[in-house]
């Protein structure tokens, strides 16, 4: 009777836990879009918005003016009607929306210095009544908040008093709430994608302690008006500007600006380029300004007025014309989330639903509140807002409902309920079994590590192994990282969050803690402990022991000041700390890692996810290898293992392990290679390069190699002159390492000789791994064939344990 008391308890408790779960993920997940209605384009119609895919709308924007004798809002006649009926409209369809009347978007000349007028710390009693009346119209209209849009402060002491305008904002909406007894007002403010105009900052702690958090408008960083080349109007990621999302995103992050208040903001509308040439038609195309403006890619200026007033082009004009000109060119770009679609010489770069979805997914992995679209109405029959929303349908293009999808989504609702609760109380069991399962298995695991104190005297610093691990409590850990504070994470991974910590004897640590979202879990934590107990070596980090307290799993590694290898070279400034004399010691680092893993170590170990961001760096700079999480250990009589499991970073995993599942230490050798290649280069191997935007970076590496053109793949800023490590070797023991065929890559030992030995001489590597053309063999950058010497030709099967 008792199990069975405990039974029903846990079930309830189980619901209660999923609702609640379900209801605070709805409250904290953004799903935002603005509604321009007084776009001078067009007329949008309200009743279009299908606000069931929204959390909020913003309504954009109201045409406000001032009382000059009492400095108060008020709302023209003309926008009187028009506000009354979009809470009616909107909320109609989706009662739990939240709507926020956004101020801006009037003419910006006279509105700013109106505004700024108001925020001065010297006339107070102007802006009390602005902000008083700004309320007073937000709750007439029935809105459940305010938003902030289009601000430019141009002075240090603008951008001050925006910090007292917040504030003393705040306070009102906080006293109107507690007076009125209704539920306090949003206040929120649109930004552009860096916390900076030119060289002045925004009021970063006034924004983060009074506003409910900001929509980033990321997007315009390019247009016909700009430059002529063809450009990524909205780009994600852009390696060669710092005119992209991430950058933006980042910038924020570091400012201290917190992830939970960024909305990401992304277009539901794109820009019109004249090509130079109808064949030249990539991203980066000659153009010769704006398309146009008679013809916007199908948008007529006798029927459609916009387009004789800019470049732009909303999405549902998009949409139209490539059906109408049955442009089937349309391309998305991955290296910087956008797509594209040309007609002759009109060229648009937009947003569609490949690079949307691709953008909440971002906001996502960043942690940020959610997403917020610039503008509802452009809408081509919520394609966007749906691939946002993740409630894309199979529904044909131009069919907005049909006749009975109401009906049968409701049943579809009722069935998705019931099931899962018919279901849970036959799951129970089960559940209840696997828990003490994993019970068993966490208690047997802990039970096999070996629990020395810290700093044991059988430690070798050039290599064996050693068995140092510490078992710590929850509250050393917890002392340690000052209640795992969000001042002390160090970054994210896969695994979760990474916090920097200091023990009670003084050691800095860094603290490994598995997040319940993590696709990770006990096998790679178990799998991290035990393995890396038997390792240690001065080229890999070391671990100093683990947490498995109060169902946590934490690694604790030694500390590492100067961050990952990824941090420096790919950034255009920090990689000029990192000269050739020191990426060449990195690079000999990384080898003799990888030749105790594989040559002098007990065991043979693959690691599988070796890349830039598991290289970590001490206080000198030298490289040790880290997150052995993935690896595995070859028996004794295996000379490679087969998964159906493939596990690592792409771009970094070997053909045979991606189409087969097998993998062996010539499975680190590729991974090596591109990590070598990335080195040299700088640059990222998400990125296609060639003057056609068509080469992988190692088809790219491998043809500048074979012309002869291999120091223009480097780095600019890397010397080899004074060095006896020359950069041309090492792109060719690069591109040895990641040819397709595993037996014609060199092992590690090899390419450890390879690169010491000037004398030692190398046959030409073959077309790299996922080359798109022909294999072939080549000559050397001279033209002749190097006989002398042959590519390693030792198999796998000379891998064992030992």
């Amino acid at each position: 009777m008792a199990f069975k008391n405990i039974i029903i308890l846990f079930f309830f408790h189980t619901i209660f836990q999923s609702q609640l779960h379900n209801s605070i993920a709805a409250e904290t997940w953004i799903k935002a879009g603005y509604y321009q209605a007084n776009d001078i384009s067009y007329s949008p119609n309200i009743q279009s918005i299908n606000s069931t895919l929204y959390t909020h709308l913003i309504y954009g924007f109201a045409n406000i003016d001032f009382n000059t004798s009492t400095d108060q809002m008020i709302v023209s006649i003309s926008d009187d009607e028009q506000l009354k009926n979009f809470n009616n409209i909107v909320k109609k369809k989706n009662p739990s929306l939240k709507t926020l009347l956004s101020i801006g978007g009037k003419d910006q000349s006279s509105y700013d210095s109106g505004i700024y007028l108001l925020m001065s710390s010297t006339y107070f009693s102007g802006r009390k009544f602005f902000i008083e009346s700004s309320i007073k119209i937000a709750r007439l209209y029935g809105f459940d908040g305010l938003d902030f849009c289009w601000i430019s402060p141009s002075s240090s002491q603008e951008m001050t008093n925006l910090g007292t305008l917040l504030d003393d904002w705040r306070i009102a909406i906080d006293f109107e709430s507690k007076n009125s007894k209704k539920s306090q007002l949003l206040l929120t403010m649109a930004v552009q994608y860096t916390p900076w105009i030119q060289d002045l900052s925004f009021p970063i702690e006034s924004m983060r302690k009074y506003l409910d958090w900001v929509h980033v408008f990321a997007f315009d960083y390019y247009n016909p008006e700009s430059t002529n080349n063809t450009s990524p109007v909205a780009a994600l990621y852009d390696s060669n500007s710092d005119l992209n999302t991430d950058y933006g995103i980042n910038a924020w992050i570091k400012s201290g600006f917190p992830t939970q208040k960024l909305v990401l903001g992304f277009p539901f509308y794109g820009y019109v380029w004249t090509l130079a040439s109808p064949k030249d038609n990539k991203i980066g195309a000659t153009g010769t300004g704006p398309g146009p403006k008679d013809y916007s890619f199908g948008a007529e200026a006798e029927n459609e007025p916009f387009s004789s007033i800019s470049s732009w082009l909303r999405f549902n004009d998009i949409k139209r014309g490539m059906i109408k000109y049955r442009a089937n060119n349309a391309s998305y770009n991955a290296t910087y989330v956008m797509n594209y679609v040309s007609v002759e010489t009109s060229w648009v770069g937009f947003d569609d639903v490949e690079a949307v979805k691709t953008k909440v997914a971002y906001a996502k992995e960043k942690h940020l509140r959610g997403y917020v679209a610039w503008q509802v109405s452009y809408d081509w029959n919520s394609a966007l807002s749906q691939a946002a929303a993740g409630e894309v349908e199979d529904i044909q293009e131009g069919v907005i409902d049909q006749p009975g999808m109401h009906k049968k989504k409701k049943f579809n609702r009722v069935i998705f309920i019931l099931i899962p609760v018919g279901a849970v109380l036959i799951l129970l069991l089960l559940v209840f079994t696997l828990w003490c399962l994993r019970r068993r298995r966490l208690l047997k695991f802990q039970g096999r590590i070996p629990r020395n104190k810290i700093g044991s005297k059988n430690e070798d610093r050039r290599g064996g192994e050693s068995s140092s691990l510490h078992v710590f409590t929850f509250e050393e850990m917890k002392a340690a990282t000052n209640n795992f504070s969000a001042d002390n994470e160090l970054g994210r991974g896969g695994y979760g969050p990474v916090y920097k910590g200091k023990l009670r004897n003084g050691q800095e640590i860094a603290v490994k803690r598995l997040s319940e979202t993590s696709t990770q879990g006990l096998e790679e934590f178990e799998n991290e402990v035990i393995l890396t107990a038997k390792l240690q070596h001065i080229n890999l980090v070391k671990v100093v022991g683990f947490c498995i307290e109060r169902k946590e799993k934490m690694l604790i590694y030694e500390y590492m000041p100067n961050k990952s290898l990824d941090y420096y070279i790919y950034n255009q400034v920090r990689r000029l700390l990192l000269n050739w004399e020191k990426r060449v010691q990195v690079i000999e680092g990384i080898i003799q890692g990888l030749l105790y893993l594989q040559e002098y170590s007990r065991l043979t170990i693959i690691h599988r996810d070796l890349k830039a961001s598991n290289i970590l760096l001490d206080i000198d700079m030298k490289p040790k290898i880290s997150d052995f999480g993935m690896a595995r250990i070859f028996k004794k009589d295996e000379v490679e293992a087969n998964t159906l499991r493939v596990v690592g970073t792409m771009g970094y995993i070997p053909p045979e392990y991606v189409e087969q599942g097998i993998y062996s230490t010539k499975s680190d050798v590729f991974s090596f290679g591109v990590l070598f290649l990335r080195i040299i280069s700088g640059k990222k191997n998400t990125c296609l390069h060639g003057p056609d935007e068509n080469l992988n970076l190692l088809e790219y590496a491998f043809e500048m190699w074979r012309d002869g053109n291999g120091m223009a793949f480097m780095d600019p800023s890397l010397d080899d002159t004074t060095s006896s490590c020359k950069l041309l070797k090492c792109m060719q023991i690069a591109l040895l390492c990641v040819q397709k065929n595993p037996l014609d890559r060199p092992t590690m030992l090899k390419v450890s000789y390879l690169l010491k030995d000037v004398n030692l001489a190398m046959n030409s590597p073959k077309r790299p791994a996922f080359s798109s053309r022909e294999d072939e063999e080549v000559g050397n950058p001279n033209g002749s064939v190097q006989e002398i010497g042959e590519v390693d030709t030792a198999t796998i099967t000379q891998l064992f344990a030992r």
